[in-house]
């Protein structure tokens, strides 16, 4: 379900605004400073948490959430306690915290995006983080690389055919995750892939095989996947430096020199290193991002193509991005996606 369209009323008191969102790609917002456009984004981040707390102290009366299957969702703040309802076909109906963390998972790529607080409350560099939580994700994936297929049970059959084809087209994934160091092994008895003469022979172990692979490849594909595209991207940023992910390691190298220390690199380096890293590994498909001043420390160069590799990425993961701006740049040339906050009043 994706969102077709928001509107707030009574913001700070004063400023009605509405933003059309494209349900394929991206969606810029850009305004001049002062009326609203971080904490009308913030509203949405409250909603789709079903943080009802933050939500009652936000300074607006009421936001209206259209989504693409025809719902609406209204919330407003001039009620106590806040009223949060589902509106469709005329019917409405009040939602939960709970039920509104189910209508759409979103991730918040915030301007202050260079440390996090972790769970205990203490403050950390947020590439130091990420390093620790890709290496460990690797790590597990890799545990899981020798397929066994002895305890793989299951309560269906296919036909040898059905086999085939599905064992070849897995072949073809587990081969592209190759790419980001994730190598499968089978039992040796077996052959990857096999011939239909293979598949009647072991007709039985074929089909743990099948559906141990299948197990696999759903469980690591999209890691794999982001760390090959990844790394394509950050390498098409940088200049005269590779980054390379070994065992699940980040690694910046440069020419005829030893491997860099990341604390060595560009401020508008680290910036691309976060930002891609939070849409590819922590986004989940299909969700809503929202990425507030992308422009921070980047190069016009580099702010110029932010825009189609992030619309790139929404195809690839089926994702809404809205990304609020002040930089031209960065909306470049893709001006029809933009949404202007102006500060008329409401």
């Amino acid at each position: 379900m994706n969102i077709k369209s928001a509107t707030v009323y009574g913001l700070f008191g004063v400023f009605e605004h509405t933003v059309t969102f494209n349900p394929n790609g991206i969606t810029f917002i850009h305004s001049c400073n002062g009326i609203g456009k971080t904490v009308f984004l913030k509203l949405i981040v409250y909603v789709l948490k079903g943080d009802i707390d933050k939500l009652t102290e936000m300074p607006f009366d009421r936001l209206d959430i259209s989504f693409d299957d025809d719902t609406n969702l209204i919330i407003e703040n001039d009620e106590t306690p806040i009223l949060i309802q589902m509106q469709k076909n005329e019917l409405e109906e009040e939602l939960t915290s709970e039920e509104l963390q189910e209508l759409k998972d979103i991730t918040l790529i915030s301007a202050e995006r260079t440390t996090i607080r972790k769970n205990d409350g203490r403050l950390m560099y947020a590439l130091d983080a990420y390093l620790e939580e890709l290496e460990d994700d690797f790590l597990t994936a890799k545990e899981e690389t020798a397929i066994d297929i002895n305890d793989v049970t299951i309560d269906y059959d296919l036909g040898d055919d059905e086999i085939e084809s599905m064992l070849r087209d897995l072949k073809s994934k587990t081969d592209y995750m190759q790419n980001a160091g994730l190598r499968i092994t089978v039992p040796v008895e077996l052959r990857l892939p096999p011939s239909r003469y293979d598949i009647n022979k072991s007709h039985d172990k074929y089909l743990r095989l099948t559906e141990a692979l299948k197990r696999y490849v759903d469980s690591n594909y999209s890691l794999a996947e982001s760390i090959v595209v990844y790394q394509d991207i950050v390498n098409s940023f940088f200049t005269n430096k590779k980054m390379r992910i070994v065992n699940g390691r980040i690694i910046v190298s440069a020419p005829d020199k030893e491997n860099l220390s990341l604390e060595t690199l560009s401020s508008g380096e680290k910036q691309i290193l976060i930002m891609f890293y939070r849409v590819l590994f922590q986004a989940e498909p299909s969700s809503l991002v929202i990425i507030d001043e992308p422009e921070i420390s980047l190069h016009v160069s580099w702010q110029q193509r932010i825009g189609t590799v992030l619309n790139d990425i929404c195809r690839l993961r089926d994702l809404q991005i809205v990304i609020a701006t002040h930089s031209p740049q960065i909306i470049h040339d893709m001006w029809d996606l933009a949404n202007e906050l102006r500060p008329d009043r409401a």
